[in-house]
């Protein structure tokens, strides 16, 4: 426990040693004023029932440190402030690189690796909430400085009492640990349905954002509304009863601390009524001791820190289990690769049935090959495969002798939900390729082959309609912008060019024209396209027909046909819904 307190402490410099030092210094003036206050009001009482001189001087220093204290406490907000979001960042960075390093999507997409990120990098919600390592450190430092705080206040008593001094402090942090157990129950609670925070995130985000249209043309409001509470009540029912439950078991900690207060008001004052003590040394005493027992109360550091330490403990389990990911590694560009799969045995997580189930295939350099089948035969699992995202689960495949899974080959995919990016047109273009020199010739010459007209002639100009300036585009100029991106990288050496149904949504002969456009616009690539409309894949080189997690049919259109198996079936079957 005492190694986890230290380290707290040593992320602080992350933050920057300046500000790390000026808090040290604020917190400490602060943990001193207490004691300070207590004597010098005591002192300033004295003066004024005695008639002493000295009275200006007394009354000048109760001011100087009321005002020491209202200082301190306004510059201690935004230097901690400052400080933890830089902590915060910086492990904010090391999480979102471990994140994009790892090789593929199914570690990112498992549970386990969602519920760890998330305690990593929460950025504070629900009850008492404010989950970070930037404020597990300040807190950290906080608690320090408050028990040094009490320490002080009980060496100020002690000149009157060394016994109520000891009692009040060892009761002060008795009564503390005590209700941290109790307190910190609630955390347990919290971190047991990360995957519900998610959800009611989901929730909140796509009512506001993501189904806009639809709550407003279908009354979804109230929806919303009901499943966003229903998904609120499920997370933190949970916390709010151990709440209530805690809140149920603090009435004799109650009386705890009323004894103890009694005893830091009454012993002194029977003193004093026994001309023991002077009423000046009343105050200072009484003060004293309050500030002595001010340690019991749970602040907010208390929970920042547990908080904290469970985030940085998933955060380092991340980086023990993931940390030695390979990163960005992309194979160097060159001439068309040649694509091997080999038994390649394939199920998603939670799957009782796989979706591959002993392809093989190989696809040679510079060959055009369509990959045809029935809604879930495994299409875009193939692309995902051949681009490294996921690891079959047996069997081999390789992109010119390298497993796709530990270097990621040359490869650009144009996929049917390609990604609007909320950035400038030359962005858009060359986010493909993002580590390639820009060449707005290169970009402008590539938004020519794809037919991208009526686009902006600024390349600067930002595709985002909420943008300052900025502009949207219609979804078939979005589409030739998407094509245009992937041409770019095909120019940029990227010679592995998958197109998995980028145009599912447009007529056939539409398909068709956009299709023929990017083959006649791509030379000396490896070529994959996938479609659920056969008439589009006519000029393919090959075409392999996928059923049952398998390659069932391999051949030119010509020699499917005569085959007269399931292609031949499925293109009669689509052709005779155009006569």
């Amino acid at each position: 426990m005492i190694t986890e307190r230290m380290r707290l402490l040593r992320l602080l410099p992350r933050g920057g040693r300046g500000l790390t030092a000026a808090l040290v210094v604020l917190q400490l003036v602060r943990a001193t004023l207490p004691a300070a206050l207590a004597v010098a009001v005591g002192r300033l009482t004295t003066t004024l029932f005695a008639q002493q001189e000295g009275q200006i001087v007394a009354i000048a220093a109760v001011a100087g440190l009321f005002l020491t204290d209202q200082i301190a406490w306004l510059l201690i907000a935004p230097v901690r402030n400052l400080l933890v979001r830089r902590i915060d960042g910086d492990l904010r960075a090391r999480m979102r690189t471990l994140a994009t390093g790892l090789p593929g999507l199914d570690t990112l997409e498992s549970t386990a690796f969602q519920d760890r990120i998330s305690r990593a990098v929460d950025a504070g919600m629900g009850v008492a909430r404010d989950r970070s390592a930037g404020n597990a450190a300040a807190g950290q430092l906080e608690l320090v400085v408050r028990m040094l705080s009490a320490v002080a206040a009980a060496v100020v008593v002690a000149t009157f009492s060394v016994p109520l001094a000891a009692g009040l402090l060892v009761a002060a942090l008795a009564l503390r640990a005590i209700m941290r157990r109790q307190w910190m129950r609630i955390i347990d609670k919290l971190d047991a349905d990360t995957a519900g925070q998610r959800y009611e995130y989901y929730i909140a985000t796509q009512a506001v954002m993501g189904a806009a249209k639809d709550v407003r043309l279908y009354g979804l409001s109230d929806w919303f509304g009901g499943r966003f509470r229903a998904a609120a009540t499920r997370t933190y029912g949970p916390v709010w009863r151990e709440l209530l439950g805690v809140l149920h078991g603090q009435w004799w900690i109650a009386a705890a601390l009323g004894a103890a207060a009694a005893a830091t008001m009454g012993i002194p004052a029977a003193a004093v009524l026994d001309g023991r003590l002077e009423p000046g040394r009343l105050i200072t005493c009484v003060l004293a001791g309050l500030g002595v027992l001010a340690i019991s109360a749970m602040g907010m550091e208390a929970y920042d820190i547990e908080y904290g330490l469970r985030g940085i403990a998933a955060a380092d389990e991340l980086s023990g289990a993931h940390g030695s990911a390979y990163g960005k590694r992309t194979a160097s560009g060159g001439g068309p690769p040649t694509v091997t799969l080999d038994g390649v045995v394939f199920s998603y997580p939670g799957s009782a049935r796989p979706v591959l189930d002993g392809l093989s295939v190989t696809l040679r350099p510079g060959e055009i090959v369509a990959v045809v089948g029935e809604n879930g035969a495994g299409k875009t699992t193939l692309v995902k495969l051949i681009a490294g995202l996921y690891r079959p689960d047996s069997g081999r495949i390789t992109v010119d002798g390298a497993d796709p899974h530990r270097q990621r080959p040359a490869i650009t995919v144009l996929f049917q939900d390609f990604v609007h990016y909320p950035a400038s047109l030359r962005d858009n273009v060359t986010a493909a390729v993002p580590d390639h020199p820009v060449d707005d010739e290169a970009v402008r010459e590539a938004l020519r082959k794809a037919g991208a007209d009526g686009l902006p002639a600024d390349l600067d100009t930002l595709l985002w309609r909420e943008g300052d300036g900025g502009t949207d585009l219609s979804g078939g100029q979005w589409q030739r912008v998407a094509l245009a991106r992937a041409l770019y990288a095909v120019a940029a050496g990227r010679r592995l060019l998958v197109l998995d149904e980028p145009t599912a949504n447009l007529d056939v002969r539409a398909e068709a024209a956009f299709h023929e456009q990017v083959i006649a616009q791509v030379r000396d690539t490896t070529t994959l396209l996938i479609s659920h409309r056969l008439s589009t894949v006519r000029a393919a080189d090959r075409i392999l027909l996928l059923h049952d997690g398998r390659v069932a049919e391999d051949g030119t259109h010509d020699e499917l046909l005569a085959l007269g198996g399931r292609y031949a079936r499925f293109f009669r079957t689509q052709a005779e819904a155009f006569r």
